[in-house]
C-alpha cells in the first residue's frame, strides 16, 4: 500500500508542477477512491495479485499485478490497480492444484496470510491468483475444494 501512496503523491506533485488546478486533482483523487470502494463492495470481490506462470494470457504478465478480482461463473474479472478502470477477463478451465499458503514475502501488498490458487486457463496457460486472508475462499471461485488453505 505504501508504494501506491508514494506513487499517488508523486502524481499529485507532478500535476501541481505542470500547473493543473487543485480542483482537478481533488476530483481525480475522489474518482479513484470512489471507484475502489465500488469495486471492493461488489459481491464476491477479493483483493489480490495475479500473474502468469506458464503460457500466454492477453492482458496479463509474468510479474504480479495487484488489483481486485471477482468470479462470474468460470470467468475471473480482474480489475487492475491502481486506478481500477481497466478490467481483464480470464476464462478458467479448472484448478491446477490445491490452494496453498503464500510464503512470507512471496506476495507483496496482499497481506501476511495470503493464499495462492493456481488455475488452468485456455490454451494450456497457467495463472496464479494470490488473495488476502479475507478473500481466500473467493479466490478459487467455482473451483474451490472446500477445505481450509494451509
Amino acid at each position: 500500500m505504501r508504494g501506491w501512496l508514494d506513487t499517488g503523491w508523486m502524481l499529485i506533485a507532478l500535476f501541481a508542477v505542470l500547473g493543473v488546478d487543485l480542483v482537478v486533482i481533488v476530483v481525480l483523487v475522489a474518482a479513484v477512491l470512489a471507484r475502489k470502494r465500488w469495486v471492493s463492495d461488489e459481491p464476491g470481490a477479493f483483493r489480490g495479485a495475479i500473474r502468469i506462470t506458464g503460457g500466454e494470457v492477453p492482458g496479463l504478465g509474468t510479474r504480479r499485478m495487484r488489483g481486485y478480482g471477482r468470479w462470474v461463473r468460470e470467468i475471473l474479472v480482474w480489475m487492475k490497480a491502481p486506478f481500477l478502470f481497466r478490467s481483464e477477463l480470464v476464462v478458467a478451465d479448472a484448478a491446477a492444484g490445491a490452494a496453498r499458503a503464500a510464503k512470507p514475502g512471496e506476495v507483496r501488498g496482499v497481506g501476511k496470510h495470503a493464499a495462492i490458487v493456481v488455475l488452468a486457463v485456455g490454451g494450456g496457460a497457467r495463472i496464479e491468483v494470490a488473495a488476502s486472508a479475507d478473500g481466500r475462499e473467493r479466490a478459487a471461485g467455482p473451483f474451490a475444494v472446500g477445505g481450509p488453505v494451509r
